[in-house]
C-alpha cells in the first residue's frame, strides 16, 4: 500500500489538476497556498485510523483547534471535537475513513461548522473543505488502484 509520501504526491497532483480546472479564476497567493495545504491534509487524512504521519498531524491540528475553541469560549465545539478525536481509535483501518460518502459528509460538516463560527468566511470554508475533500479522494483512489494492481500482479 502507498505510504504517506505517495499520498502527498497524489495530493499535489490533485491540487495541480484542480488548478488547471479553475484557470479562469484569479486566486490570490494566500488562497493558492491554503488550497495546497488543505489538499495535502486531505491526502493524509484517511489513514488517521492507524499509526501514521496523518494521525500524528491530525492530533496536532485537533489540539491546536481545541485550544482555539477554548480561547473563543466555544465549549460546544470543544466538546464535539473532543469526542470526535476518539473516533479514529475505535474504528478499523480502511473502514469509515476510506468511505467516499463519509469524506463528503465530513467536508460538508466542517464547512458548516466553520461557517457558524465565522459566517463572514463561509466562502473560504467551502473552498478549503473542497480542497480537503479532493485530497482525501486522491488518497482513497490511490489505495484502490494499488490494491487492484497488487491483486493483479499476485494473480499472474
Amino acid at each position: 500500500m502507498p505510504g504517506y509520501k505517495t499520498h502527498l504526491v497524489g495530493g499535489c497532483a490533485t491540487y495541480l489538476i484542480i488548478l488547471q480546472c479553475i484557470k479562469s479564476f484569479q486566486p490570490t497567493v494566500f488562497m493558492l497556498m491554503q488550497g495546497f495545504v488543505f489538499c495535502l491534509l486531505g491526502s493524509l487524512f484517511p489513514d488517521v485510523d492507524i499509526k501514521s504521519k496523518g494521525q500524528n498531524l491530525f492530533y496536532v491540528c485537533a489540539f491546536m483547534t481545541l485550544c482555539c475553541f477554548l480561547y473563543y469560549n466555544r465549549i460546544d465545539l470543544f466538546i464535539g471535537l473532543s469526542l470526535a478525536v476518539f473516533t479514529p481509535l475505535l474504528v478499523k483501518h480502511r473502514g469509515i475513513f476510506h468511505k467516499i460518502w463519509f469524506l463528503m459528509l465530513l467536508s460538508l460538516v466542517m464547512g458548516i461548522i466553520i461557517d457558524s463560527f465565522h459566517a463572514k468566511n463561509s466562502t473560504w470554508a467551502l473552498k478549503n473543505a473542497l480542497f480537503f475533500l479532493a485530497g482525501a479522494l486522491s488518497h482513497v483512489l490511490l489505495d484502490r488502484v494499488t490494491t487492484r494492481l497488487k491483486y493483479w500482479f499476485i494473480r499472474k
